[in-house]
Order: C-alpha cells, then sequence, then structure tokens
C-alpha cells in the first residue's frame, strides 16, 4: 500500500472525518457511497435488504478495536474511503453495494500511529447474499486474505429481466395472432373490399410519406394531410421502415432509462469513463436525426422551397427544440432564474441540427457529378469532401480545446472526474475544459448541479453532460448519419448500402477502440459520455451503422419485420418525449413502491409502454406532429 494511501488512511481513522473537495469535514459515516451502515449491537435482526445490496456481517473475536476501509473498482485512481469500525469481540452487519466490485481491508492502528494490515478481500457481492467475515488475529498475518463466506444462495438478480423479456414476447405473440385473425375475419366480412383499408407507411395517397424522401419529422404544419389531389400514376417507393424504427428503439430505451431501468446499474450511466445501454440511445437518436436530413432536403429541393424557407425552417425547427429543452428542465416545480439549468438534451439536438443543416443547406451537393467509374464507388464521399473538410476541422477544435486549453487551477488537458481521484490532487477539475467553458459562458449556477462521478468520486463541482463543447462532437456525429443516409440515396442496391455501412462500422469502431486502447480507463481518449469524447462518438457510431445494417436487412429487404412496436415512437417521437417527461410523476406512470428490482423493473417497462401504446393510437389516426 502506499505512503499516500496510508496517510489518508490514518487520517481518516484517527478524526472519523475525511476533507471534502472544499475542505470542509464531511463525515463518512454518512457517506452513502458504497456502504450504508447498519449495526446490530443488541442481537437486533439485520437490516432490511434492498436492491443492489447485500449484508456483511464481521465477527470480530480480537482484543482491539478494527477498521474497515473499502473502495469501488469503478472509481479509478482513488484511496480507499474509511466505512467503519468494529469493537473487540463483537458481530457488526453492515449493508454493501453490489454493484462494483469492492476493495476491503481490515487494519489496525497502533497507540504508536502504525497501521497495521490485518486483511484484506476483493469481490464483486451478490444482491440480497449473506456474507461473514471471521477475524481472528492469530489466523491472518499482515495484509493477507480475509476468509469471506457466503451463507446463503441468492437467486441472480438480472432473473426478472429474462422473466419480463419471455412475458413481452408472448404477449407480442398474441397480439400477433390475434391481429391476423381479426384481419382474416374482417377480409371475409367485406367480402374483399379490405383492399381499401391501408397502413399509412406503405400508401402514399392515404398520407404524404409515400417515399424514404419524406420523414414523418419534417411534415409541414404539425400534422401530416391526406392528399387530395390526383397525381399522375408513377411507381411509387416503399418508406424505409428502418429509420423509424431505429429512432423509435432509441426513443423507447431512453424513455425506460429516464424511469429508472429498473433500478440496474447497466442502465444507468457510468460514473466517469466506460459504456453502458443507457449511452447509446442519445447518440443514436443523433445519428438518426442526420440519417433523416438527407430526405428532408431532399424533399423541400424536390418542392422548390426558395432558400429563404429553408434557411427560416431550419433556425425555427432549431429554436423550437431549444424551447421544449427548457421548458422539460423547469417543469419540476416554481422557476429559480438565478439557478435555471441551460443545457440539456433536447437543446443539444436543436444546436446540433442547426450547426450541421446550414452545413448541408450551403456545402451540400445536389447534383451528382461524379458518376464517372473512377469515382462512382466513392462519389458520396466526394460530392460531400467539403462537409467532410469542415466537420473534421471541428473535430479537431474539439480535441483542441480539451487537450489544450489552459484551466485555471488544473492540468492542461486534464479530463478526469476530479473529487477523490488521484489522491484528491485535482479535486476540483471535474470534466477539465468542458466544465470550464460552461462556468465561463453559462455560470455555474446554470449547467447540471449533479453529475455522475458526485457519489462515488466525492465530487462537488458542477459539470453538464450536455454542455457546450461537446455540442462540437454531437455534430461529427450526427454528420456520419448523415453519411449514412447519403449512401441510401446514391446507391441503389441493397448490398452497395449495407458493405458501405459495415464498413464505416469497421472504421470508427477501430478508430474509437485504438484512441481507448480497448480499455475503460487507460487509454489515450477514454470513452466518456460525460465529454462526448472522440472515442465515445466512434464508438456509438460504429454501433448505429451495424444496427441500421441489420434492421435496414430485416425490416426493407427480407421483410421479415415491420418495425412494431418501435415504429410508431418512432414516428411521433419529439412529442412522445416531450410527454414522458413532463407526466412520469403522474399516475399511471408512476406510485410508490417498494424498492426491489422485479416491482420497479415491471413499472419502468409498463411507464414506457403506456408511451407507446400513445404513439401507436397516433399512428392508426394518422396523426404526426413536426416541428
Amino acid at each position: 500500500m502506499s505512503i499516500c494511501i496510508r496517510i489518508l488512511m490514518l487520517v481518516s481513522l484517527l478524526t472519523g472525518f475525511t476533507r471534502g473537495e472544499n475542505g470542509t469535514e464531511v463525515d463518512m459515516s454518512v457517506k452513502d457511497n458504497f456502504v450504508v451502515m447498519y449495526n446490530n449491537k443488541h442481537g437486533d435482526d439485520k437490516p432490511k435488504i434492498e436492491h443492489d445490496k447485500a449484508w456483511l456481517t464481521v465477527n470480530s473475536s480480537v482484543n482491539f478495536i478494527l477498521y474497515m476501509m473499502a473502495q469501488t473498482e469503478e472509481c479509478h485512481n482513488c484511496p480507499m474511503q474509511y466505512v467503519s469500525q468494529f469493537r473487540s469481540i463483537n458481530a457488526t452487519t453492515i449493508l454493501v453495494n453490489t454493484t462494483f466490485v469492492t476493495r476491503v481491508t481490515f487494519v489496525r492502528v497502533h497507540p504508536t500511529k502504525h497501521v497495521e494490515d490485518i486483511c484484506s478481500f476483493e469481490t464483486k457481492f451478490r444482491e440480497s447474499g449473506d456474507y461473514w467475515v471471521f477475524l481472528d488475529y492469530e489466523s491472518y498475518t499482515d495484509g493477507s486474505l480475509c476468509h469471506l463466506t457466503l451463507s446463503n444462495d441468492p437467486a441472480p438478480a438480472e432473473m426478472p429481466i429474462l422473466y419480463t423479456f419471455v412475458g413481452l414476447i408472448a404477449l407480442a405473440a398474441l397480439w400477433t395472432l390475434i391481429s391476423r385473425i381479426y384481419s382474416r375475419a374482417r377480409d371475409a366480412n367485406c367480402c374483399g373490399q379490405s383492399a381499401n383499408i391501408t397502413d399509412p407507411m406503405d400508401n402514399g395517397n392515404v398520407i404524404s410519406l409515400s417515399s424514404i424522401t419524406k420523414d414523418p419529422s419534417e411534415v409541414e404544419n404539425g400534422v401530416v394531410a391526406t392528399s387530395t389531389e390526383k397525381s399522375k400514376p408513377e411507381k411509387k417507393k416503399e418508406r424505409l421502415r428502418c429509420l423509424d424504427t431505429l429512432r423509435g428503439i432509441s426513443l423507447v430505451v431512453m424513455i425506460f432509462v429516464n424511469y429508472g431501468g429498473g433500478g440496474y446499474w447497466f442502465f444507468e450511466h457510468p460514473p466517469w469513463n466506460g459504456l453502458s445501454v443507457a449511452d447509446l440511445v442519445f447518440p443514436w437518436f443523433i445519428f438518426i436525426m442526420g440519417t433523416s436530413m438527407n430526405f428532408s432536403f431532399k424533399s423541400m429541393h424536390k418542392r422548390q422551397k426558395t432558400s429563404y424557407q429553408i434557411i427560416f425552417k431550419i433556425c425555427k425547427r432549431s429554436f423550437i427544440l431549444f424551447a421544449l429543452g427548457i421548458i422539460l428542465n423547469t417543469s419540476w416545480g416554481p422557476v429559480d432564474l438565478e439557478t435555471m439549468r441551460i443545457p440539456g438534451v433536447l437543446q443539444r439536438f436543436g444546436v446540433t441540427y442547426l450547426f450541421l443543416a446550414l452545413m448541408e443547406f450551403f456545402l451540400g451537393r445536389r447534383e451528382d457529378s461524379h458518376q464517372e467509374a473512377k469515382w462512382a464507388p466513392i462519389r458520396d464521399i466526394v460530392l460531400s469532401l467539403p462537409m467532410w473538410i469542415l466537420n473534421l476541422a471541428i473535430l479537431a477544435v474539439f480535441i483542441g480545446l480539451t487537450y489544450a486549453l489552459p484551466v485555471p487551477g488544473c492540468p492542461t488537458g486534464y479530463t478526469g472526474p476530479g473529487g477523490i481521484s488521484d489522491g484528491g490532487k485535482h479535486v476540483n477539475c471535474t470534466a477539465g475544459a468542458a466544465q470550464y467553458i460552461d462556468k465561463v459562458v453559462l455560470g455555474e449556477n446554470h449547467i447540471y448541479q449533479y453529475p455522475t462521478p458526485q457519489v462515488i468520486y466525492q465530487t462537488s463541482m458542477a459539470h453538464d453532460p450536455e454542455g457546450i463543447l461537446g455540442v462540437l462532437t454531437s455534430v461529427f456525429l450526427c454528420f456520419l448519419g448523415l453519411v449514412a443516409g447519403r449512401i441510401i440515396i446514391t446507391f441503389e442496391g441493397h448490398a452497395s448500402r449495407v458493405i458501405r455501412w459495415l464498413i464505416w462500422a469497421a472504421i470508427t469502431g477501430g478508430i474509437g477502440a485504438l484512441l481507448c486502447k480497448g480499455s475503460q480507463n487507460d487509454g489515450w481518449i477514454p470513452v466518456n459520455k460525460n465529454l462526448w469524447s472522440v472515442s465515445f462518438i466512434m464508438v456509438t457510431a460504429c454501433f448505429a451503422f451495424i444496427l441500421l445494417s441489420v434492421l435496414y436487412i430485416v425490416m426493407d429487404v427480407l421483410k421479415w419485420w415491420k418495425g412494431g412496436p418501435f415504429v410508431y415512437p418512432g414516428m411521433n417521437s419529439i412529442v412522445i418525449y416531450v410527454c414522458h417527461g413532463v407526466f412520469w410523476r403522474e399516475f399511471p406512470i408512476n406510485w410508490q413502491l417498494e424498492p426491489v428490482h422485479w416491482k420497479l423493473l415491471l413499472q419502468d417497462v409498463w411507464g414506457t409502454s403506456i408511451w407507446i401504446f400513445v404513439a401507436y393510437l397516433m399512428y392508426r389516426k394518422r396523426f404526426f406532429v413536426a416541428i
């Protein structure tokens, strides 16, 4: 154990306190870092178990006081933290967190202030496990391995996910069966006239979405109008269902995660570096926004919109997205203008769309002037060269600001979580340049006050994961989505499209893996959603290209799946997202219940399903809200 860690341990043990980030004394007994203290000194029953918790009973038969130091493995480069002291010849039960691997050390402090390691262990506790440690001084040497015993055999905490998934599959199969029976009965009763009943996504005469060049999010006046004019017969293109489905999958998972994800850690954002399910959906939404941009611009040019009309629509849509984001930020109660958060998810959408849409308007080339053989295989890239140059320059600006901008009191290029990381040397440097830019431009009171590293890294600094600097990499990610859409427009063959998407998946995934060195914390540029790091957007773009390829093959080539139920919220994504954020506290979406995984999971699935059903009703009514 290093000298620095020993000194920190000694100070904590002798004083019973540890120093907070701002120099104030913080009682470690009230820290909910990874352990919640409960004692059964008088033979009381064990503390009530909760999700993500296990029992740990320390049975001490030594004649001196023991001190427990612990730290989660997720806290990178963090010193051990004081947890509790255990009296001689006593058994004490505490609740420990089961989310990450935990390192535990028991020490003794001699009258000479010498710290002696009694024993230690490292494990990932199982939820609802009943663990025992028997400490007998004669059985251990300095720093030897503790004998950790699990006295029960708890079921895996993830089992409710399996049961819920099987139940949802069964319900989907039952719904499909009932729908087919109903359709056959309807066809028989209508004497063959059922052809007049059409799918809004397939019939161009029902709604003005007859081809892939029209996106529901771009419909004029917010509502899709029915076609009343007879047009000349022409070969109609089928709408690509994979685009709406990918958008819908992103939205559904985002709602589920926002509602709590059943209380599972992998449905939450990592404390700092790393990638979880919750980190994928927002970037995918940004990606598909860029993909759809190709079709909305093609539609506007086809309808001969003037430059003024196009620019006005771009600015109008960006403003509305930003305004809706501010409304969601302030929907919690009375608004305090001095502490109102300015950045947010929809705000990031609005600003990203504004930048990339203006680039597409001014730099995008509509005429395919490179049909000759030498340019044909890469003509989508050649036609977009000006945009490639500008977006790579934007990426270079992001890297330059992140790693070269001087930040007062912090090392230049620091991108860590601050707090107790690195022995507390950079306690007030959370996110480095990203936080500094937000504080200078927006003010510390107008950014997110509860960042993900706050608990584990014990940070006190505000940091906004949707801050200003991350807009630059969001624009580049959105541009990669535009590249995917440009492939659809430029190449007609299924194989040529899928092969190019997979090539881009390999390129972006390879760059991301190289930058992070395949490691969570030890790469040149770790994958980090809080910073929207370069490796983060590359890895998430890789997954987006792969998922788009799979959905395209399954839905639009083989036609094995029509996208239900995800396609419905995908066609009304903004209105569903806003509504889920406004009404999340209301019954029947939310109610008080015991914090147990299976109950939380069912509640969150139920709340998400409500918005899928609302989107389905809007779809059946042919009502699509656009901005």
